[in-house]
């Protein structure tokens, strides 16, 4: 769905096959979610996995370097599940914002932006948002994030990182209800996926904030791209990439530094997997012994069910204590900032209180106020009498 888009998006689509384009000229900051809607109402099938993202977003998802889509799609259809939470990644370069422009069609995007930070991410309970709208979740250890670099570099601290673009269209989904970020009526999958972000593209980023705000297209008169388009006319070599940020090798270090979840479940498949890819290439299997033979559902196929299990059991209680123990960390960090913080603010509040203090007991020893206190008492007495 193309919003009038003056940057060649058209053009570009025009050269793929299989690629449907509509145009609108409706106001996206109005219809934005009723665009998604219609999209999938036109295009999404009954009993189809439908997949919704903006442009400059790339879906993946736990182990997909073992796990097929195929298999990944699989697997939460065998488990009746009807959506999935994938959590939004900013990615960014290492140069400037105000770098160069560069051609975009051109660009090494994933090799350039390689770099993320998710050390100023805000977390909390995903249960009651998902209740409210009749979702089951699966995995209480998929929460909500928000803030992240964003809130770090521009103060964007509401910015909300979560998303459900996944879903399956089984008649009673809602998708994208009651904004673009949530799905109403579904079971969440008991993992997390992640959406790459690249909003942060060099030169490019600063001529988009200048339109958002010139026209106003988004939530609240842009006052998001307000403050983008503010910090990046103060500090023109501004850079994301602060000592706290990371390079992205895989997908699969963001289970292991614990921006995503996996499950148990999730991990036998993964295991499953593995085993699989290695009996067709005739190598030994990551478990140490021999390729299991023998017919399905023998004794070896028993033991290797047994030991996948076992790994899966092991590998997700080890990812789940690490991840605890990261948030530990940082909760210990953030509640001694507040500490510091609360302690500057206290020690403002005494200095001013002893300001004040001073400056009462000037104002009671002035001579002033001793001869409006000495009037006082005189009119007092002279009303007495009467």
């Amino acid at each position: 769905m193309d919003n009038n888009s003056t940057d060649g998006t058209v053009e570009a689509l025009q050269n793929y096959n299989n690629v449907t384009v509509l145009q609108t000229m409706l106001p996206y900051k109005e219809y934005d979610v009723l665009f998604k809607q219609y999209l999938i109402g036109r295009f999404g099938k009954k009993n189809r996995w439908c997949l919704c993202v903006d442009i400059d977003e790339l879906f993946d998802y736990p182990y997909s370097d073992v796990v097929g889509l195929d298999s990944f799609l699989g697997y939460l259809t065998d488990n009746s599940y009807t959506a999935v939470a994938a959590q939004m990644l900013d990615m960014f370069p290492e140069e400037p914002l105000s770098g160069r422009e560069g051609n975009l069609e051109d660009e090494p995007l994933k090799k350039r932006h390689r770099f993320y930070d998710i050390s100023n991410i805000s977390r909390r309970s995903n249960k009651r948002r998902h209740y409210r709208h009749n979702n089951a979740l699966e995995n209480d250890d998929i929460v909500i994030f928000s803030s992240g670099i964003r809130g770090a570099i521009f103060g964007d601290k509401r910015t909300l990182l979560t998303k459900h673009p996944l879903v399956f269209l089984d008649g009673k989904v809602k998708p994208l209800h009651p904004g673009p970020h949530w799905v109403a009526n579904a079971k969440i999958a008991d993992i997390s996926c992640v959406l790459m972000h690249y909003k942060f593209l060099d030169g490019y980023f600063h001529k988009q904030a200048a339109q958002a705000v010139r026209e106003g297209q988004y939530y609240n008169a842009s006052a998001r791209y307000k403050r983008y388009l503010e910090a990046l006319d103060k500090n023109p070599t501004l850079k994301m990439k602060q000592e706290s940020a990371r390079e992205l090798k895989g997908v699969n270090d963001l289970v292991e530094n614990g921006f995503l979840v996996v499950s148990e479940e999730y991990m036998m498949r993964v295991y499953e997997e593995e085993e699989e890819k290695h009996k067709s290439a005739e190598h030994t299997p990551p478990l140490g012994g021999e390729p299991l033979g023998g017919d399905r559902g023998g004794p070896e196929d028993e033991a290797a069910a047994a030991l996948y299990r076992a790994r899966a059991q092991a590998k997700a209680q080890s990812l789940r204590a690490n991840r605890l123990k990261r948030q530990l960390k940082e909760l210990r960090e953030h509640n001694q900032r507040e500490v510091e913080r609360l302690s500057r603010r206290l020690a403002r509040f005494r200095k001013k209180n002893r300001t004040l203090t001073h400056q009462l007991q000037s104002i009671r020893a002035s001579r002033s106020v001793r001869l409006l206190n000495k009037l006082g008492r005189i009119r007092a007495r002279v009303l007495g009498r009467k």
